[in-house]
């Protein structure tokens, strides 16, 4: 039926191919023809566009809703954050019954996922159906019995995306050539993977629904920025992918808000295309803050590990890495990094606090793990960046020292223009809350998520909000990886057991000459317990972002204090031995093949 009409059909105006059609619904199964004509005599048949909410007032209070092509998404809203999708309703599934049978108020909104078509059977129908056709109850048990173990076994996993929307937002732009390099990648990988274009357009809705039934991952591709076939694949998609040229003009407010399914929790994303080796960055008049985008990529052309990177965003397989703050002994993170890459695993998405910012940073930026220790060699073991003492009415240094070394490595570059996604996190004074640099020049965001409070000055930001070192509040971001990731989230803790101790009871008591001679004798000083109280975190906190990794490693790093500088090449070591060790045992994520289950997959590595 044409879904952009609002005509709804009863009685013996359905045709026989819907009645085909609901022979497969599991509510219906062995009811016999009667049921079927009787249902069909009480039903209203219509359609309901893509990214339409599906009203739960007036005649739709209370009714019963049968899906017939296409699908319904179910949603609730979240104290805090867009809402959630917690089911899919496909095409064959009936929802509302439980409403109707508890009497309670509908607790969740209904929004077409693609261009549906519904029956409606009002109160009254469904409990004619149900007292006359007892198959019907039974049937209807087996239904919630089923959601109930499938809600068990789900637990919090996500909801993946099927289809994908690829629309042009420039004339000109060779979005078809990214569609077809997604399609070629997550082929390789072992998706069944469809494209379609305009030459499709006339097909029924029942077309789409069997071509989408037969396939993992379906690309709708638009065929210019707002044609009707365009917002056609805007209504049919669980994600939007907005292609546009980087070095070319964009619309700042392009189609209509409403297909961009915000209300569903997805923005859409946008690719950026750049033409050299090296990402461009994002064009000055785009403003990625706002809430027109929910995310961004950039992609080189001939660089196929960008796409192969898009690829495994799309199919829940992308492999984000987070490591923890902890001054010397986040060392370790190269030694860990180093066995991630021998074993194959892609670094995906990048994220850390203090010196894991660091590292994590450099991983993002595309540098060899070679590279980035010895620019961090150079930047905190050649040289001592905690020298340039001041009179400490904010802070013990001025922090001016490690401002010129991250600016020296990371210079003009802004997170939003880095090659890989990447975020760092700081912690906020001034509202008690940790804060996630994910825009902005790269090394502010550095040097706000290294300013251990009395060591280094806060950093001031909007507002006049003061940031001090991250591990303040969240020294291992794996929750706020969480909300957003897309795939396997591998974390590094380096800042469990360190061994600072004093056993003079009157430690910090004596005369300033004794206090010397115990400083003398290894006992902990001003700074050292500075930069141990700005990562030590809370256990909570702790506990609850380790239970949300898929992989931890914790290198023991013995003998190795956050001060250790001139430790560095055993504690990458110990990091590298305990993370070959930890990989023989357990494994690692499957990132180049789709798994239509969970995305953790895991794969042994031959050592």
């Amino acid at each position: 039926m044409d879904l952009g009409e609002p005509e709804i059909l009863g009685g013996d105006d359905f045709p026989e191919s819907l009645r085909v059609r609901l022979r497969g619904f599991v509510l219906l199964e062995d009811v016999g023809e009667p049921a079927l004509r009787r249902l069909l005599a009480e039903a209203d048949w219509f359609g309901l566009p893509g990214g339409t909410q599906l009203s739960r007032d007036g005649e739709n209070d209370r009714a019963v809703f049968l899906v017939v092509t296409g699908s319904l998404g179910v949603f609730v809203d979240e104290d805090r954050g867009p809402r959630r999708l917690v089911a899919t309703i496909p095409a064959g599934e009936t929802v509302g019954e439980m409403s109707l049978l508890t009497g309670e108020a509908h607790s969740a909104t209904l929004v077409a996922l693609r261009d549906t078509e519904l029956l409606r059977l009002a109160p009254k129908s469904f409990d004619m159906l149900l007292n006359r056709y007892p198959r019907v109850m039974l049937n209807l048990l087996k239904i919630v019995a089923r959601r109930l173990r499938e809600t068990t076994r789900r637990g919090s996993q996500r909801a993946r995306p099927k289809t994908f929307a690829v629309i042009p937002l420039q004339q000109g732009v060779n979005h078809t050539e990214v569609t077809q390099a997604l399609v070629k990648t997550l082929s390789e990988m072992g998706a069944r993977t469809a494209a379609l274009d305009a030459t499709t357009e006339n097909q029924t809705t029942e077309w789409y629904n069997k071509l989408e039934a037969a396939h993992d991952l379906v690309f709708y591709q638009g065929d210019a920025p707002d044609s009707a076939w365009s917002h056609f694949c805007l209504r049919q998609a669980d994600r939007v992918l907005l292609v546009a040229n980087a070095d070319q003009a964009m619309p700042l407010h392009p189609f209509e808000r409403r297909f961009f399914k915000r209300d569903m929790g997805a923005a859409p994303e946008l690719l950026l295309i750049h033409t050299g080796a090296v990402a461009g960055g994002v064009p000055g008049h785009i403003e990625l803050r706002s809430d027109l985008y929910g995310s961004h990529h950039h992609l080189r052309l001939g660089q196929r590990e960008d796409i192969k990177r898009l690829a495994r965003f799309l199919s829940g397989s992308a492999v984000s890495i987070v490591l923890a703050g902890g001054g010397a002994r986040g060392f370790a993170h190269f030694g860990v990094l180093k066995a991630l890459r021998q074993s194959g695993v892609p670094f995906d998405y990048l994220a850390g606090t203090s010196m894991g910012g660091i590292i994590a940073a450099g991983m993002a930026m595309d540098w060899t793990i070679e590279d980035c220790i010895e620019r961090v060699r150079g930047s905190f073991v050649t040289v001592n960046p905690l020298s340039d003492f001041t009179l400490p009415l904010i802070a013990l240094f001025r922090g001016a020292k490690v401002s010129a070394l991250l600016r020296h490595h990371f210079g003009d570059t802004r997170i939003e223009d880095m090659p890989k996604p990447y975020f760092c996190v700081s912690s906020d004074l001034t509202t008690g809350r940790d804060y996630v640099h994910r825009f902005g020049p790269l090394w502010r965001a550095l040097r706000a998520s290294v300013a251990l409070p009395g060591i280094l000055p806060p950093v001031t930001v909007e507002g006049g909000h003061l940031l001090v070192d991250g591990g303040v509040m969240n020294n291992l971001p794996v929750d706020i990886m969480a909300t957003e990731t897309r795939g396997p989230i591998i974390a590094v803790d380096v800042a469990g057991e360190i061994d600072l101790r004093a056993f003079d009871p009157k430690y910090g008591e004596r005369s300033i000459w004794s206090l010397i001679a115990q400083r003398m004798r290894g006992s902990p000083s001003i700074i050292s317990i500075l930069m141990r109280a700005g990562t030590v975190g809370s256990d909570a906190q702790r506990r609850i972002v380790r239970e949300q990794a898929d992989f931890l490693f914790e290198p023991p790093l013995a003998g190795v204090g956050m001060r250790d500088w001139n430790a560095i090449e055993r504690t990458i070591e110990q990091g590298y031995a305990h993370a070959m060790l930890q990989i023989e045992r357990h494994g690692v994520p499957l990132s180049d093949r789709y798994a239509a289950g969970p995305a953790v997959s895991v794969g042994r590595v031959p050592l």
